[in-house]
């Protein structure tokens, strides 16, 4: 019982200090991630399994969906220090499905190595070819299921409808959800993805999503039934 005693104890002092300390959340995960997302990306590895549907062979390239692409390096954290300094619930609801579907996905990686056969030698100039070019050096055609890419999209579209300070703005909402939506497509139809991997990881914030819509039920339900009735003073 001391163990166990001292153990909640030292759990309750690092959320305490978590909560002084919000951003450390993002930048811990952070030291994880991208090492752990590099070693994946160029470690050797036998055998993949390529992602491929009918779907990938009808849709085409565009160089122009470029933009919403790269605007994803931008949304991310910047979304992040937008509930950190507004909504700091959402805060770390966002921490939970974003971190929460960077891991699951680089844990599939991990154990089913998966990749794309789709990208096709790019012909002619023009910036939008050039910047393409430039993420094919650095990011590999292999570990694209669930795509990370879509999954943390959509986990901000998510956690930008449920937030109390845009759902009023609708010029602003409906401009995330209209980059959201890009942003998904250029995965596709930049050929970094397959639809199958859109459709993952989409499927993957939505669980994640799910549950932690009923672990914040069964808490506020939980907290009601733990507050004492005030007496009425006669």
């Amino acid at each position: 019982m001391r163990i166990s005693d001292s153990f909640r104890g030292k759990i309750k002092q690092i959320a305490a200090w978590l909560s002084c300390h919000s951003i450390s959340v993002a930048l811990a995960y952070a030291a994880f991630y991208f090492p752990m997302f590099f070693y994946l990306e160029h470690r050797t590895v036998t055998e993949y399994y390529v992602i491929h549907c009918g779907l990938d062979d009808v849709l085409p390239y565009c160089p122009a969906f470029v933009v919403p692409y790269v605007s994803w390096f931008l949304l991310i954290p910047g979304m992040l220090l937008y509930f950190l300094k507004r909504e700091p619930e959402r805060y770390y609801e966002l921490c939970w499905l974003l971190f929460g579907g960077m891991t699951v996905s680089l844990l599939f990686y991990l154990v089913f190595p998966n990749c794309i056969c789709l990208r096709q030698p790019i012909s002619g100039g023009g910036l939008c070819n050039q910047i393409v070019l430039l993420i094919r050096m650095v990011d590999t055609p292999t570990n694209v299921c669930p795509s990370i890419h879509v999954a943390s999209t959509v986990a901000v579209m998510v956690e930008a409808g449920r937030s109390e300070r845009l759902r009023p703005c609708r010029p602003v909402r409906y401009g995330l959800n209209l980059l959201g939506v890009s942003i998904c497509l250029s995965t596709v139809l930049l050929d970094q993805h397959s639809a199958v991997d859109v459709m993952c990881g989409v499927a993957l914030t939505m669980i994640l999503s799910n549950i932690m819509e009923l672990w914040l039920r069964r808490r506020s339900l939980r907290s009601r039934r733990t507050q004492k009735p005030v007496q009425r003073v006669k």
